[in-house]
């Protein structure tokens, strides 16, 4: 008959739960960007046409074709 080899299968879940980020540490890095991304949404929404200008600038300084 063949045997069942019995691996280490139980602990994989504990394992896995053991290796992920802490908590506080991921809510934390979320909480950052998500305030990045609002930042940038709100200096779209109020700036959005200088920084355009400005990018369109700058674009033409560095590729001068």
């Amino acid at each position: 008959m063949a045997q069942q080899s019995q691996t280490a299968a139980p602990r994989a879940p504990r394992r896995a739960r053991m290796e992920r980020m802490p908590r506080a540490l991921l809510t934390a890095l979320l909480a950052l960007l998500g305030a990045l991304l609002a930042g940038a949404a709100y200096l779209l929404s109020v700036r959005g046409e200088a920084l355009i200008l400005d990018l369109a600038a700058m674009s033409q300084r560095i590729f001068c074709f």
